[in-house]
């Protein structure tokens, strides 16, 4: 079985209001080729019927969305999803480098130190913790600046995203403030 159906099937034993139940079930009109458990190309945006979120990326470790473009798309929705996969792009990018970055580092730490990881007992931990908190030291003020550009990339988003619903909302009332009730 496909693994998104699988966790659809999981999702929908677990979940059950009925909106919700839709938008996780909800399975792409053409099935993608499946190759060992995982996709072999990402679906088409024009074929899925949501948003689609893949398997973590070995490098960032984050899951790659393949956004849904609706055949009736605003122009303020397009908007909307064009930022979305600039900051998901953003996104990616910071971390394919950073654990890039931190591999490595780790990595010249265990040959520096001649540590052994093969190490049971709690001495392989504490000289690791050394290497953790030197890392997270030295990216301090990185991650800060991270954290703040990612705020602000997510508000930009989220001000857009109610614009699209304010949007949706006024075509639905005025699609039904024509007809007599």
């Amino acid at each position: 079985m496909h693994k998104c159906l699988t966790l659809a099937v999981f999702v929908r034993k677990q979940i059950s209001s009925p909106l919700i139940k839709h938008y996780v079930t909800a399975a792409p009109r053409k099935r993608p080729k499946v190759v060992q458990g995982a996709l072999a190309e990402r679906p088409d945006p024009h074929e899925v019927k949501c948003d689609y979120i893949g398997p973590p990326d070995k490098f960032s470790n984050l899951r790659p969305y393949v956004r849904h473009i609706d055949k009736n798309e605003t122009e303020l929705a397009k908007r909307l999803r064009l930022k979305q996969i600039e900051v998901e792009a953003w996104n990616v990018d910071f971390w394919t480098r950073h654990n890039k970055r931190f591999y490595d580092e780790k990595a010249d730490f265990i040959r520096l130190h001649k540590i052994n990881v093969n190490e049971t007992d709690d001495s392989y931990a504490d000289r690791m913790s050394v290497f953790y908190k030197s890392f997270l030291d030295k990216n301090r003020r990185l991650h800060l600046m991270y954290n703040i550009s990612w705020y602000l990339k997510n508000f930009d988003m989220l001000v857009l995203a109610f614009m699209v619903s304010c949007q949706k909302l006024f075509a639905i009332v005025k699609r039904y403030s024509g007809k007599k009730v």
